[in-house]
């Protein structure tokens, strides 16, 4: 039928049409992503839309660092609250049941805050309140159950 080089000249012709078919879909792709980079409606100068670029990265890169300073406000403001909790249950008296009198700690991460402690007895039940100062009281003698839940709340 065909001779042999007729053959291999067809490959060769079929292999040329497929590349070239490549190559129109990739010219057409890039067409496609400059046109889209530079519209007809505007000005289609590469140097005003690098300095769009420029100023959006400029506007980015300011509100990055306003950014960082309300985390660094919020953090510093967030070491004043109170975060550590403890409240210990006991019986001070030998004559009431139960364990009706506590101790509850408030503290910040700083151990500043304060110990509250309510001792209830058959008379009436008293509270005590006591400013903790970096985990110690400076003005008031702390009882044994008070400076225990200090020292457990300061631990955690």
């Amino acid at each position: 039928m065909y001779p042999d080089w007729s053959v291999i000249a067809m490959l060769a012709l079929a292999a040329v049409f497929i590349w070239l078919g490549v190559l129109t879909f990739l010219l057409w792709q890039q067409d496609k992503f400059l046109k889209s980079l530079f519209p007809r409606s505007g000005s289609r100068d590469i140097r005003k839309k690098f300095e769009e670029i420029t100023n959006k990265v400029e506007g980015f890169s300011d509100k990055v660092i306003d950014l960082d300073d309300r985390v660094g406000k919020v953090r510093s403001q967030g070491l004043t609250h109170i975060q550590k909790v403890e409240l210990l249950r006991f019986n001070p008296y030998d004559d009431t049941g139960g364990d009706q009198s506590f101790v509850v700690c408030l503290l910040d991460d700083q151990g500043t805050g304060v110990v509250i402690t309510s001792l209830h007895a058959r008379s009436g039940t008293r509270l005590f309140g006591k400013e903790i100062i970096s985990g110690k009281s400076a003005k008031h003698q702390l009882s044994k159950e008070e400076e225990l839940v200090i020292k457990k709340a300061v631990e955690r």
